[in-house]
């Protein structure tokens, strides 16, 4: 088992076991206990050469895919260095607004760092077992004064387009 998975599984072991029952918390260890096997960028916490926390931003979509820090070692503002590296990465990569699904124990700490619930949903990990995460949101980068007008640009012609094709002949006939 690689360091990354043994500090993931500890992590939720400890961490998870106030908010997840045991079939979804042994459920979420199998999960995990997979590896990690797609596309992303993991940045590293260490403390004397020891992996103490990670993060992981997919290159596929505007996720955050994990944060994790051992529970040894919460509470000391490794979660928020990791969280400020990767959204610092995202803002290269001209990503304007990050999601995650948030497990319920990490869910104010997003908060606490600007993210907004989105939903509640449940997810499955391959053998039914309902997992509730809160999808959260974060806008990094907004939209500059050109694409604003460019927006309300397009509103007004679909408008327009609206009016002209669909209200106007419903009201005089063809």
């Amino acid at each position: 088992m690689s360091e990354i998975t043994k500090l993931q599984v500890d992590s939720i072991q400890v961490l998870c076991a106030h908010d997840y029952n045991a079939s979804q918390l042994q459920t979420l260890l199998n999960n995990k206990k997979q590896g990690r096997n797609w596309p992303e960028i993991i940045f590293v916490a260490e403390t004397e050469s020891q992996i103490v926390g990670f993060s992981a931003l997919s290159l596929i979509d505007p996720n955050i895919n994990a944060i994790f820090v051992a529970p040894a070692f919460v509470r000391q503002g490794i979660g928020t260095k990791l969280l400020t590296v990767l959204e610092d990465e995202a803002i290269k990569r001209r990503i304007r607004c990050l999601w995650v699904s948030a497990a319920l124990n990490a869910v104010q700490f997003y908060r606490s760092q600007g993210y907004q619930n989105v939903k509640e949903v449940t997810i499955s990990l391959g053998i039914g077992v309902p997992i509730p995460v809160i999808v959260m949101k974060k806008v990094l980068i907004l939209p500059n004064r050109i694409e604003i007008i460019i927006t309300w640009v397009m509103y007004v012609l679909l408008m327009l387009f609206f009016l002209l094709a669909i209200i106007l002949p419903l009201l005089f006939g063809n």
